[in-house]
């Protein structure tokens, strides 16, 4: 008993002790496994690159300064959808600007303080600070760009107004980024040290620009000189162009998958939510609040009032406002864009007279043009005698795009329908049937519902019924939901069971498309990374989210000869049929005899039409023909009078006189060539450049775990 006693006594001191300790296993345990301190807990490094981290704070700041940039450029916060592309950019750029520092510290590249000092105080400042102090006539005032630079915190001001050292720590700033600039610089200067523009580089640019040519030819085309029965295929012919055109049944490696997407829409209580807003607006509306400013305040859209003729706005408003009267309130009103609360603030007459009007169209073909007649006259009787129109119009009406909707043509004025037709309906009166009316799209009945030439000032207050954070959860919620029980069961038997509709899809490694969901680069990731039959976890896509499984691996490879060799039919009967092609245009060239122009080919072969080009240049188009490297590389390298051997373009084969050679001039060329070799120098650089940095990331160890922060 003594002991219990004690114990019982002890009981506060005991639980107090248990207490710290769970506190203790929260901080230690928990709080570690948070921060990731623990071996199996999820650290803040969402990448590497050659063994050198990439934190998930410097990723997620560069992809905010990356949406921040893009709603600066646009106006608008990007959406969900747009997140997938952003975080992309942002792991290209730091991927990127990785590699880059290693090669500048490879390559021990710096940038002293009396470098930066000696070009901005130079005879060339930076443009950027430059530019911050050109008066009004264009002059760069270098006296006061001193002095800002000598004392910047006396020109340069916080605008908080809390730092009084804001100047200087922008000068910092603003020294940091010239530095990088500088450092990349250098870096372009060694990586395309070695890239030049010779002088026949830039002549050659130059020709291919500037010099003209004109020229004759005669077309051989093989698919209509050469019929199929005149050549025959063998096997051995398709095997010898498979093995000579293997590059072209490479294929890349691909995955099937299926999925079931959750599109986020709005709920039953969501609609209810908004529609009980725009109730509560439209109240105070109607009890003298000022409405422009329920406008300004509860709209999705500016609207001070603008003027609208029928057929301007959505039908359902568009009814409702006029055939309200001035100073009127409507709505709400559940129209295609959203909620409607509206006033009407004036009326006037327009001097444009608009019609409501629906038809019926009947085609007219030349063989039964008399029974599409009778068919028509019959249909407008039945219309006259009390037929209901749009019923009519939904079982005769042969004009797709509204015979669903009793052929509403809804509001037009004039020039907006064919002649005929418009004339008919602006000559009618509302409740009139008119027609068979003919048009070059056949025969009209057609039913004008009314005449209204009033415009009507509107000003409006529209909302969309939105997805609520509690219908996303629940969406979210049942995309998890799936994600596991597909996992502990089978991925399509799920789907069946809880009745959600299968999609399929195939994806290539590169690119990140997947067709049917957009590009996602961290779903093309997941399926190349997972086996068939594997299932993922919900992924973020463009108003929603997707689960998906593997259905199929398919690695990269080559086609065999025997699944490719129904498709080779047609290229080698083609290349059959332009030698064939060429050996004619060999023969017609034999017909002319020395000194014979290509025009006399003509004469000799009426069945040769012999054409001419009229001025193009190398790099151009040609008339008639296109762009044809064939044509052009061999019109260039002749002579004027010349006539050329059976040349292989890429509609037959050609025999080509060149007729015009405006020929090189030396003194044009003189006056480009600096300018035409500083363009070559940078484009060439640029490629080289980029193909630099292509072969880095080939051969750096790239670590990507972006896929365990976002889905």
């Amino acid at each position: 008993m003594p002991i219990m006693t004690r114990m019982r006594d002890s009981m506060p001191v005991i639980l107090f002790g248990l207490l710290i300790a769970f506190l203790i296993t929260i901080v230690f345990e928990w709080g570690m496994d948070y921060l990731g301190m623990r071996g199996g807990g999820q650290s803040d490094v969402i990448g590497k690159v050659n063994g050198h981290k990439i934190t998930y704070k410097e990723f997620s700041e560069l992809v905010k300064t990356l949406s921040d940039n893009a709603k600066t450029q646009t106006g608008q916060e990007p959406d969900e959808s747009m997140q997938p592309q952003l975080r992309e950019q942002a792991w290209e750029s730091i991927i990127n600007q990785r590699l880059v520092d290693e090669e500048v510290q490879r390559l021990g590249i710096t940038v002293s303080d009396q470098e930066l000092t000696d070009w901005v105080y130079g005879e060339n400042p930076p443009e950027d600070l430059k530019r911050n102090f050109i008066d009004s006539t264009g002059q760069f005032n270098r006296e006061l760009y001193e002095q800002v630079l000598r004392n910047p915190n006396q020109y340069i001001t916080d605008p908080r107004g809390s730092d009084p050292n804001y100047g200087v720590k922008r000068l910092q700033e603003f020294e940091k980024q010239l530095r990088l600039r500088r450092i990349q610089e250098k870096l372009q200067s060694v990586v395309g040290a070695s890239v030049r523009v010779t002088d026949g580089e830039a002549r050659q640019r130059f020709i291919d620009q500037y010099e003209h040519y004109e020229a004759s030819y005669a077309l051989f085309d093989p698919a209509v000189l050469v019929k199929d029965g005149d050549v025959s295929v063998t096997d051995a012919d398709l095997h010898a162009y498979y093995d000579e055109n293997v590059d072209q049944f490479k294929y890349e490696g691909s995955r099937k998958l299926k999925y079931a997407v959750f599109l986020e829409t709005p709920s039953a209580s969501d609609s209810s939510d908004r529609r009980k807003e725009i109730e509560d607006v439209a109240a105070k509306a109607r009890s003298g609040a000022d409405f422009l400013q329920l406008v300004s305040t509860y709209s999705d859209k500016a609207d001070s009032g603008a003027f609208f003729h029928r057929g301007e706005l959505s039908p359902r408003l568009d009814s409702a406002v006029f055939a309200a009267a001035p100073g009127a309130i409507i709505g709400p009103i559940d129209a295609e864009d959203g909620l409607h609360v509206a006033k009407i603030l004036a009326e006037r007459k327009s001097d444009k007279e608009y019609v409501h009007a629906a038809h019926i169209l009947i085609p007219v073909t030349a063989p039964d043009s008399a029974q599409a007649i009778a068919q028509a006259k019959s249909i407008a009787a039945m219309a006259r005698e009390g037929k209901n129109f749009a019923d009519l119009a939904r079982e005769y009406s042969r004009d797709r795009s509204n015979a669903s909707s009793g052929g509403d043509l809804g509001w037009f004025g004039k020039g907006r329908m064919v002649p005929a037709f418009e004339k008919a309906c602006l000559g009618a009166t509302p409740g009139q049937i008119v027609g068979p009316v003919r048009t070059q799209f056949g025969l009209h009945i057609i039913k004008v519902y009314g005449r209204d030439s009033r415009e009507v000032k509107v000003a409006n207050i529209t909302t969309k019924i939105t997805v609520g954070s509690q219908t996303k959860n629940d969406i979210a919620d049942r995309a998890k939901d799936f994600s596991y029980n597909a996992r502990q069961s089978e991925f399509s038997q799920e789907a069946q069971q809880t009745g959600i509709e299968l999609r399929e899809t195939q994806v290539q490694e590169k690119g990140g498309v997947v067709p049917g969901i957009g590009v996602n680069e961290a779903i093309v990731r997941w399926a190349f990374g997972a086996k068939v039959g594997a299932v993922s976890e919900p992924f973020t896509i463009t108003n929603g989210s997707a689960v998906l499984s593997v259905a199929e691996v398919k690695e990269a490879g080559v086609k065999k000869f025997d699944e490719v060799k129904e498709s080779l039919q047609g290229p080698v009967l083609r290349k059959k049929k332009l030698e064939k092609a060429k050996q004619l245009a060999a023969d017609a060239r034999a017909l002319l005899a020395p000194g014979e122009g290509l025009e006399m080919l003509t004469q000799k072969n009426p069945s040769i039409h012999v054409q001419t080009t009229g001025p193009f240049t190398a790099s151009g188009v040609i008339a008639g023909i296109g762009r044809d490297p064939g044509f052009v590389g061999a019109a260039s390298g002749l002579t004027i009078g010349q006539i050329s051997p059976p040349v292989e373009g890429l509609r037959g084969a050609y025999l080509i006189q060149l007729t015009v050679k405006s020929g090189f001039d030396s003194t044009a060329f003189a006056g480009q060539k600096e300018l035409l070799r500083s363009r070559m120098l940078q484009e060439k650089k640029s490629r080289f450049v980029s193909d630099w940095l292509q072969r880095l990331k080939e051969k750096a160890d790239i670590e990507d775990k972006r896929d365990i922060f976002f889905r």
